[in-house]
C-alpha cells in the first residue's frame, strides 16, 4: 500500500514537473515575441486597481496615446490594452481581461476593429493570435478559444505546439530582443512606456483630404460585415448586461481620403449601433477639429499620429475625459508615484529622441524594447 502511494506521488510530481517545464518553455522560449506580447504582458504587471483609464483597441491606441505624458500633464494613470490589427472578435474577451484586474474610472474602447469591412481581416489568424497568445489561460480565454478558433483550438490552448520550432530559427533576432525585454519588465515590475509604438515621420499627404467635410457627412453610412456587426453587438450586449457605466466608445483621428471614406461611413454606422445600446460614441475622426491636430504635421501616415500628434491628442483627450466623465486621478503609494514619474521621464526621452530622428529625416518604428530603452537613457531629463 505504501509503495502504491509512493508511486502515485512520484507520478503526480512528474506530471507537475512536466507541466511547469512546458509552461516556462511556452512563456519564454516557444512563443512569438513582439510588441503585442510585451504590451499585454506589461498590463498584468500593473498593480491591481491602480489605473484611472484603460484604452482598448488596435494600433490607433498605441500610436495615439502616451500614458507617461497623460500622467505628467494631468496626473492620470492609464494603460494601452491594444494589439495590432485587433479584431472585434477579441474585444469582449479583452474587456473581461481588463475588468479582472482593474476598476478604472473609465474604459475607452476605440472601435477600429469593427470597421475593416473585410470578414477575412476580422478572422485572420495573426489578428487573433496577437491577443490570444499573450494573455494567461483562464476560463475567459478558454471560452474565447472555443468560440473563435475551430479545429485550431488545441494550438491556441497550448501555443508551444505552433511555435515549438522557433528556437532554431535564426531569422527571429528581434524576437530574442522582445523576450529579453519582457523578462526585464517582469523583474522591474512594470514597463516604462506602457506599450506605445510610433514612427518618426511627418506624413505628406498627396491625396485630397476630406476631413473638413466630415462633420457634414454624419448621415453617410455603410453596412458592417456580418462578422463585425455580430461581434460589435455581442460586445455592447455584454456591457449592457453587466451594467457597465464606466465604458465609452470612440473613433480616433484619421486623415480621410476618397479611398478610405468607406471606413468613415462604416464608423457612422458603428456610432448608430453603439447609441442604440445606450452608450456614448466619441467620433474624433468626424470631429477632428476639436482636437486641434494639424493633418500636415501630426500624422506619420493616414491612420496614425506621430509623436507631435500623440502628445497633442493625449493632452486633449485626457482633459476631455476628466471634464466629461469624472475621471479623477486616484491616490498613489510612494512607490507607484515614483514609477509613474519614471514613466513620464522616459516618455519625454522618447519624444525628444523621436523629434531628433524626424529632424534628421530618419524614419524608424520605435516600440518599447530593451535596446530602445537603453538608447533613451541619454535623453532622460537629468542627462
Amino acid at each position: 500500500m505504501k509503495r502504491r502511494i509512493f508511486t502515485v506521488i512520484k507520478l503526480l510530481c512528474l506530471i507537475l514537473a512536466v507541466a511547469l517545464t512546458v509552461g516556462l518553455l511556452q512563456e519564454y522560449v516557444f512563443c512569438h515575441a513582439d510588441h503585442n506580447r510585451q504590451r499585454l504582458k506589461g498590463f498584468y504587471e500593473e498593480d491591481k486597481n491602480s489605473l484611472d483609464i484603460v484604452y482598448l483597441g488596435a494600433s490607433e491606441v498605441y500610436s495615439d496615446i502616451a500614458p507617461g505624458y497623460a500622467y505628467e500633464n494631468g496626473g492620470v494613470t492609464s494603460y494601452l490594452f491594444a494589439t495590432q490589427a485587433n479584431s472585434i472578435l477579441n474585444y469582449k474577451s479583452q474587456l473581461k481581461n481588463i475588468l479582472s484586474r482593474q476598476d478604472p474610472d473609465l474604459i475607452v474602447i476605440e472601435l477600429n476593429g469593427a470597421v475593416y469591412g473585410d470578414e477575412h481581416e476580422a478572422t485572420k489568424e495573426p489578428n487573433l493570435r496577437n491577443y490570444a497568445d499573450n494573455v494567461p489561460l483562464d476560463l475567459n480565454k478558454a471560452e474565447w478559444i472555443m468560440q473563435n478558433t475551430g479545429d485550431q483550438a488545441i494550438e491556441y490552448l497550448f501555443p508551444f505546439i505552433k511555435y515549438h520550432g522557433i528556437w532554431s530559427d535564426t531569422r527571429h533576432n528581434k524576437e530574442q530582443v522582445y523576450k529579453k525585454t519582457i523578462i526585464q519588465d517582469q523583474i522591474r515590475g512594470y514597463n516604462y512606456l506602457k506599450g506605445i509604438l510610433n514612427e518618426t515621420n511627418i506624413f505628406q499627404n498627396t491625396q485630397r483630404s476630406m476631413n473638413d467635410s466630415l462633420p457634414d457627412s454624419a448621415n453617410v453610412k455603410e453596412p458592417l460585415t456580418e462578422v463585425e456587426e455580430n461581434g460589435l453587438r455581442d460586445l455592447l450586449q455584454f456591457c449592457k448586461d453587466e451594467k457597465l457605466d464606466n465604458v465609452v466608445f470612440a473613433r480616433f483621428p484619421h486623415i480621410v481620403v476618397r479611398r478610405t471614406f468607406d471606413r468613415f461611413a462604416r464608423s457612422n454606422t458603428v456610432g448608430e449601433i453603439v447609441e442604440e445600446y445606450g452608450f456614448d460614441y466619441l467620433n474624433f475622426e468626424r470631429d477632428i477639429a476639436l482636437t486641434k491636430l494639424d493633418e500636415n504635421h501630426d500624422f506619420y501616415n493616414l491612420d496614425h499620429l506621430n509623436v507631435y500628434g500623440q502628445k497633442k491628442f493625449t493632452a486633449f483627450l485626457t482633459d476631455y475625459l476628466k471634464q466629461h466623465y469624472s475621471v479623477s486621478p486616484r491616490e498613489l503609494s510612494d512607490s507607484q508615484q515614483a514609477e509613474w514619474e519614471t514613466c513620464a521621464d522616459y516618455y519625454e526621452a522618447y519624444y525628444n529622441y523621436s523629434d531628433r530622428l524626424i529632424k534628421q529625416g530618419k524614419r524608424r518604428e520605435l516600440s518599447e524594447d530593451c535596446e530602445l530603452i537603453e538608447r533613451l537613457k541619454d535623453y532622460l531629463p537629468d542627462n
